[in-house]
């Protein structure tokens, strides 16, 4: 597959198959997207792969503390506001989202039950955590994080695997940590749910529009 048709290929995939992705998928994956570029060849991230038992613990306590109404706690403080374009765009794929799934504006029992779904990786069999060291404060390193998560997604269209970004996989860090044996003084960036997309379910073959380009671009 080309590099463009991997990134035109590429969407957040909402319904994953159960089935378990073989380790040494996973591993040639981030063996190549160690090729992304970062500030300075700082290369910040490291990388802990959730599978299996695992993911599915991290589903179930995710599940429990998000049942009980706690709000999120995490390492990277998360953005409580946007700007009035970004919000507008932010506010536009919940509405297309919901379209597709077939859920109601005024339904909030299946509202709830979607982000429910978030935090069981929407089925996925396996979570990559990217973490950095808790001394790096400068947005850069998450800059770099980002880096290194865009070409894991790519590489796993290649692969035949579908992936998403999900805040909600790292809502609770102290749970994370926990699970996965991580140590206190890191912190948990991003966890990327990867797996086989579903085929049928709408959560799967859903596309999030883009800006059109003279919205985001200009020459100087």
């Amino acid at each position: 597959m080309e590099l463009t048709d991997a990134i035109r290929e590429r969407r957040s995939i909402r319904a994953f198959l159960p089935d378990p992705v073989p380790r040494e998928k996973i591993t040639g994956i981030i063996d190549l997207a160690r090729r992304a570029p970062s500030w300075g060849n700082t290369q910040p991230w490291e990388i802990v792969v959730a599978d299996g038992p695992k993911a599915a613990q991290l589903a179930e306590a995710f599940t429990a503390e998000a049942s009980k109404g706690i709000s999120p706690r995490p390492d990277i403080v998360m953005p409580l506001e946007f700007p009035e374009l970004n919000k507008k765009r932010y506010v536009g794929l919940g509405r297309e989202l919901f379209a597709v799934l077939g859920i109601e504006r005024g339904d909030q029992a299946a509202r709830g039950q979607h982000y429910l779904n978030m935090y069981k990786f929407f089925g996925a069999p396996a979570v990559i955590y990217l973490l950095i060291d808790g001394k790096l404060n400068e947005p850069y390193s998450c800059l770099d994080v980002g880096s290194i998560g865009t070409t894991i997604c790519l590489e796993a269209v290649e692969q035949g695997l579908g992936t998403i970004y999900l805040a909600a996989a790292m809502h609770f860090p102290d749970i994370v940590k926990r699970v996965l044996d991580i140590p206190d003084e890191k912190k948990v960036v991003i966890g990327i749910a990867i797996g086989f997309p579903h085929p049928d379910a709408p959560g799967a073959t859903f596309r999030s529009s883009r800006a059109p380009l003279d919205e985001v671009l200009r020459f100087a």
